[in-house]
């Protein structure tokens, strides 16, 4: 059966359960004084706000005059998690993941870490942005956005690239409203669940030189099979010539980074397995300006323009 305070909750909405104390620091409603003692204000409108502790409904501020602000609870749970980031000088970050455009696959290359925050400095422009927190770690900067309502927009995101700079998210968006101090500490700080890179400059430039390192086998059109010569494995041999079929082979094989039924595959077995690769007047190799920006555009879509190119020269 549910409490008078569940239903309560339910029926009003979330509870502001974080506001703006008399230090200008966010304090959480479990952290204060009763009452207009608490000296808390709100995060929106800079009202005063009444510390509500009884024992019908759940603990919340409220404004001591006025309206309740539509977005206070949301801007009160920002604060409340960058505030956290400053004070804790902490942060276990998540894996650092090379993620290949229109495949499952998965390269890890760094595990999930626990690392110091040598400085923070919350909401200072850098280049034409302003992030929720840019976060000094072993000399570097990173970028850390707490998402509550918005996200980072492609627009923001791009300039975030631009700066060369990797970029965590912190997506509190699904997470209860009237959550502890421990709990919120426990989600920002301490786990990872809620986490994921926006952008990371070691993936980024891994991706590029992974595809700039493998090699294109061109799709052949046999009857009505897509075939790749030349596979390094071989999957299939016919008189002597190892290749492969796109469908049933290189789409299942470990060593595909990239596939397009019309352009071919784009093959890691050769440096994976130590193999020469086959000659460049037979296989046509892309050059790693044709992997500039893959997260943003489909790398076999840029093969592709490129080998038209190459017929145009």
């Amino acid at each position: 059966m549910r409490s008078r305070k569940h239903e309560s909750a339910e029926r009003n909405g979330p509870q502001l359960t974080w506001a703006i104390g008399p230090n200008g620091e966010p304090f959480h409603i479990s952290e204060v004084e009763r009452g207009l003692k608490c000296g808390c204000i709100c995060p929106m409108c800079r009202s005063d706000l009444v510390a509500k502790q009884g024992k019908v409904q759940e603990h919340h501020f409220a404004h001591a005059k006025g309206a309740e602000c539509a977005h206070a609870v949301e801007t009160a749970l920002h604060l409340a998690a960058k505030d956290i980031l400053e004070k804790r000088k902490e942060i276990v970050l998540p894996p650092v993941e090379i993620e290949f455009p229109h495949s499952p696959r998965r390269t890890v290359i760094a595990p999930e870490q626990r690392y110091a925050i040598e400085s923070v400095d919350v909401e200072q422009r850098i280049g034409s942005i302003i992030p929720d927190v840019i976060a000094r770690i072993k000399g570097r900067d990173l970028l850390v956005e707490v998402t509550v309502t918005h996200g980072v927009d492609d627009g923001k995101l791009k300039k975030i690239k631009e700066l060369g700079l990797s970029c965590l998210e912190i997506n509190l968006s699904d997470v209860q409203r009237d959550l502890s101090r421990g709990n919120l500490e426990k989600m920002v700080a301490d786990e990872t669940t809620h986490k994921r890179w926006l952008h990371n400059v070691r993936a980024h430039e891994m991706l590029k030189k992974m595809l700039a390192e493998a090699t294109l086998l061109p799709s052949v059109h046999r009857g009505f099979a897509d075939h790749a010569d030349g596979c390094p494995i071989p999957a299939r041999v016919w008189n002597g010539n190892p290749y492969a079929n796109l469908i049933d082979d290189c789409a299942y094989c470990e060593h595909r980074l990239l596939i397009s039924f019309d352009i071919g595959v784009i093959c890691d077995g050769f440096r994976a397995l130590g193999k020469p690769r086959p000659p460049a007047t037979v296989v046509p190799r892309p050059p790693p300006e044709a992997f500039e920006h893959p997260e943003e555009e489909d790398p076999m879509e840029a093969v592709g323009r490129w080998l038209q190119e190459q017929i145009h020269v």
